[in-house]
């Protein structure tokens, strides 16, 4: 279609992507064909002008990326020759092929061959990519081979999925204004953030949680101490929101009565999902394979509620 046209595959209409979706329907063979009923689907992804994911594009225009030296990690010399190969004239501005062939319908002979395209086709930008390095780690005066081909291989795979996750220490998160507080009230657990940081804060003053009794507390005065408490843990809570920039902040007495009912209890039920939920990152991070919740993740379970707030 291109080549009749004398067009390039950039800046399409909707007319023309139309055009080219109703070719694809003429080369079917036959009706209800799978491969051509996903291309037809496919028709207005492969026809968009090529773009590099936000992702991976705040890992190119990262500083770490433009320095080479002896103290530098393998990622960042990889980035540092990847931000290179995407500016160079062989990579024009696309990511190094993965070599993988997407799923479909085929016979072996035809799958073998289309295999056989696509991973010479990630050798030689595999190749290309090393070139970069190569410029990269004789900057950094290291060794040819300081990064492993594995490494290499590895990289040039997954370049177009990578991420970029930055934590800070939690005291860090308790000791300074919410970072992510917009996507906390978008996510309608600002107010639980809120108590969360007003019980810590809460603690350090009375030396126990909201809700706890004091060991001169008996059991007919434990009611009272709570709503004392309960009334105590909503000042805080509304201090530091108003601390926080917020005008006019309100913390509902219910979410407030259950933080202090519940006396900082570790429910079995509730455990088990908290656990889960660690258990799973833990992996994530020991592995190196998915990519970590960087951010706030808050369980409501009285209200069956669970938002996880990504920086």
């Amino acid at each position: 279609w291109a080549a009749e046209m004398g067009l390039e595959k950039k800046g399409l209409t909707y007319k023309q992507r139309k055009e080219i979706l109703a070719l694809v329907q003429q080369m079917a063979p036959a009706a209800g064909e799978e491969n051509f009923d996903e291309a037809v689907e496919a028709v207005n992804t492969s026809c968009s002008d090529y773009v590099v994911s936000n992702d991976v594009n705040r890992i190119l225009t990262d500083p770490a990326a433009n320095t080479a030296d002896a103290q530098t990690s393998n990622f960042w010399l990889l980035a540092n020759a990847l931000r290179r190969y995407v500016a160079s004239e062989y990579g024009a501005g696309k990511m190094p092929h993965s070599g993988a062939i997407p799923d479909m319908k085929a016979d072996t002979q035809s799958y073998v061959n289309l295999l056989r395209i696509y991973k010479q086709k990630a050798e030689q930008d595999k190749a290309e990519l090393t070139q970069c390095l190569r410029k990269v780690v004789q900057e950094a005066a290291l060794a040819d081979d300081h990064v492993s081909a594995g490494e290499i291989d590895t990289f040039c795979k997954n370049a177009s999925q990578l991420r970029l996750v930055r934590t800070h220490a939690l005291h860090h998160e308790a000791e300074t204004a919410p970072e992510l507080w917009d996507n906390l009230v978008n996510e309608g657990v600002s107010e639980h953030y809120a108590l969360f940081r007003a019980a810590g804060v809460f603690l350090e003053k009375h030396g126990r949680y909201p809700g706890i009794p004091d060991a001169d507390t008996g059991a007919g005065d434990l009611d009272a101490q709570c709503e004392q408490d309960a009334r105590e843990l909503r000042a805080i809570a509304v201090d530091l929101m108003t601390a926080w920039g917020n005008k006019d902040p309100e913390v509902a007495e219910s979410l407030v009565a259950e933080f202090v009912r519940s006396g900082y209890m570790e429910l079995h039920n509730v455990a088990a999902v908290v656990g889960g939920i660690v258990a799973q990152e833990t992996i994530k991070l020991i592995t190196h394979q998915y990519v970590p919740q960087n951010g706030i993740c808050i369980i409501d379970t009285a209200n069956n509620l669970l938002a996880a707030v990504k920086a």
